[in-house]
């Protein structure tokens, strides 16, 4: 049982530490997903990606490329990189569209609230 006790608390401190350094990492944001909406424009689009790695992918090139919003189609898992302000997209009919919204998060936590989860 010793054996066993050690290389939990040596995981759990591992856990710990990782999270740690995300949170560092992670800029306090939070992501929000509007339905029936798109981007004016975008600088890059990604095909076949997820929604939780469209954000990540923007939340990434926010440092460098400044990506400030990310539209999404559902159906066709494309990925718009966009640098247009948030007042500047357009509406549309078709629910398949949506655009992430950055807005200031808590505690380090990054949220895709369309999801109601949270990574730290």
């Amino acid at each position: 049982m010793p054996f066993f006790s050690k290389h939990l608390v040596g995981i759990i401190f591992v856990c710990l530490m990782t999270i740690m350094l995300c949170t560092a990492t992670i800029q306090s944001v939070m992501t929000k997903f509007t339905t029936n909406k798109r981007v004016l424009t975008s600088y890059n689009t990604l095909q076949k990606m997820s929604k939780v790695k469209c954000v990540e992918r923007c939340n990434k090139e926010k440092q460098t490329n400044g990506c400030t919003l990310a539209g999404y189609n559902r159906v066709t898992k494309s990925c718009y990189l966009s640098v247009d302000n948030p007042q500047e997209v357009l509406d549309t009919a078709d629910e398949t569209f949506g655009v992430f919204f950055y807005e200031p998060g808590q505690s380090g936590i990054f949220c895709i609230i369309s999801f109601q989860s949270c990574f730290k």
